[in-house]
C-alpha cells in the first residue's frame, strides 16, 4: 500500500469513477473502484490527496486513509464507441483502486454504477504514459455485468488460472453481480479477435459489457443505503 502526500490541485485533471464496492475487515473498510480519464491523463502510483478526493466523491466510506493499491488496464467496458473499426476504439484504458480506510464510522456496501465526476492531480503521473499504441502490452479486463440466467461458466474458461472475480452489487432493487475476467499481458491489436469472441460469448448471455449501457439503467444508479460502524 502507498500513502504519499503530493501537491493537489483540483483544476488539473477530469476523471470518472466507476462501480465503488465496500467491504469490511478486520482492520477497518477496503473500497474498490474503477477511474476513467475522459482527458487522456492519467494515474501512476496517485497520491494521498487525489485517493481521498476519489473517496470523497464517491461518499461510500467516511473514516481515515490508511493506503492504497492502484492497477492500470485496459476494458471494452470502457470503451466510447466500441462499435468502430479502428481497434483502439475497443478499449479504454482504466486503473483499479484497492483503498484501505480505517476508523471508519459508516459505509455503504454499493456506491451507484456512475460514473462519479472527480477533478485532480496524480503527481507522479508521467506524460506520455497515456492511452495503449500497436505492438504494445497491456493487461486487459473483461468486465461483464450479469444477464437474465446469472451464468458466468462460459467466461471462466478464457480467464487467467480458469478463474473469474465475481463482484457483488449490493443495490437497493436487488443484488447484481459483476465478472472481472482477467485476460492478462495481451498484444494489441494482435489478441483484438480473441476478446470479440469472448464478448460475443457474454452478450450472447445478455451481459452488459459496456459502462455507458449500465449506466442508463435507472435501478443501477441507486447507492446502498449507509451502515454504522
Amino acid at each position: 500500500m502507498k500513502d504519499e502526500s503530493s501537491f493537489y490541485d483540483i483544476r488539473s485533471a477530469n476523471f470518472e469513477l466507476w462501480h465503488p464496492v465496500c467491504s469490511p475487515d478486520d482492520y477497518g473498510v477496503l473500497c474498490s473502484f474503477d477511474v476513467t480519464s475522459p482527458e487522456f491523463l492519467g494515474i501512476n502510483e496517485g497520491t494521498s490527496e487525489l485517493v481521498r478526493g476519489f473517496i470523497a466523491s464517491l461518499d461510500v466510506c467516511v473514516g481515515e486513509l490508511e493506503g492504497w493499491i492502484v492497477d492500470r488496464f485496459v476494458s471494452p467496458y470502457f470503451a466510447n464507441d466500441p462499435e468502430m473499426n479502428d481497434w483502439r476504439s475497443l478499449f479504454g484504458l482504466a486503473w483499479r483502486f484497492t483503498v484501505k480506510v480505517s476508523g471508519v464510522r459508516r459505509y455503504r456496501p454499493s456506491g451507484k454504477v456512475g460514473p462519479y465526476p472527480a477533478a485532480g492531480l496524480d503527481a507522479t503521473w508521467r506524460a506520455g504514459a497515456s492511452s495503449p499504441t500497436k505492438n504494445e502490452r497491456e493487461r486487459c479486463v473483461i468486465i461483464a455485468n450479469e444477464g437474465p440466467d446469472r451464468d458466468f461458466s462460459d467466461l471462466a474458461a478464457y480467464s487467467v488460472k480458469e478463474q473469474l472475480d465475481i463482484v457483488t452489487h449490493h443495490f437497493p432493487h436487488g443484488d447484481v453481480r459483476e465478472a472481472r475476467l482477467d485476460l492478462g499481458q495481451v498484444v494489441l491489436p494482435d489478441s483484438v479477435e480473441t476478446i470479440q469472441y469472448v464478448l460475443w460469448k457474454a452478450k450472447a448471455r445478455f451481459m452488459t459489457t459496456n459502462c455507458w449501457d449500465a449506466s442508463d439503467r435507472t435501478a443501477w444508479q441507486k447507492a446502498s443505503d449507509w451502515i454504522e460502524w
